[in-house]
């Protein structure tokens, strides 16, 4: 969506998105949320997101409208091409010093607020998180719930620096809007691969999906002109 239409456009509708998805994601997990892992998740959504926020305003603040929007590229670049590695080596994550053990409370509370910060600056991090639980020995019927609860908290969250520093607006939130049917298409399509996936072919379709935006993400630090001006 950045590399569509460009870093603050992008971020915004991808934000606006990103609530209803979780609402539905939310009422299809509804069964299977744990409070062992929900409840410190909770309180991180806020720290994350106002941290996130601060970093955002830094770099609204700071330059001219030009190089705000590359500055922001860039973030939103290399942070996906470190989720794509992540998940691709995180085998050998887990398995590093002999595992992680049951999750505790302290870890979990790290992880969630390093995902806000992640997600408000560049709505991407669940790898993040994925990997962590992974690590920690749980199965994505444990995990996938309490991620997207903190998901609907946070995401509901940063609408509010969203809109503080003008990156959400009545123009790009109407666009979001007319995108909200493909978003119903895709939680239904979600859904229906997760409850039929295998543990390896849902993280080899999760690899699919962080291979397209790896390649977004080269094309970003290339330079979103760059790539325009092909067509």
């Amino acid at each position: 969506m950045v590399l569509a239409l460009g870093a603050k456009d992008g971020l915004a509708v991808i934000a606006v998105l990103m609530v209803p998805a979780a609402i539905i994601g939310c009422w299809q997990h509804r069964k299977e949320v744990e409070a062992s892992l929900l409840k410190p998740l909770i309180p991180s959504a806020f720290l994350g997101t106002i941290l996130g926020g601060l970093i955002l305003w830094s770099l609204i603040a700071s330059g001219e409208e030009n190089e705000v929007h590359q500055r922001m590229e860039y973030i939103v670049a290399g942070l996906s091409l470190v989720y794509v590695a992540l998940v691709s080596f995180r085998e050998q994550i887990t398995k590093f010093r002999g595992g992680g053990g049951p999750p505790k409370t302290n870890g979990i509370f790290s992880v969630g607020a390093l995902l806000a910060l992640s997600q408000t600056v560049a709505n991407s991090g669940s790898p993040m998180m994925t990997v962590y639980f992974v690590r920690q020995g749980l199965k994505k019927d444990r995990f996938v719930a309490a991620q997207l609860y903190f998901l609907l908290v946070q995401n509901i969250l940063k609408l509010i620096p969203f809109v503080a520093l003008g990156i959400l607006h009545l123009g790009n939130a109407g666009a979001a809007v007319m995108l909200f049917p493909i978003t119903l298409l895709g939680s239904w399509s979600g859904q229906r691969f997760y409850e039929k996936s295998t543990e390896k072919s849902y993280f080899a379709w999760y690899i699919v999906l962080l291979v397209l935006g790896f390649l977004s993400s080269v094309i970003l630090i290339w330079g979103r002109p760059n790539f325009l001006n092909l067509f």
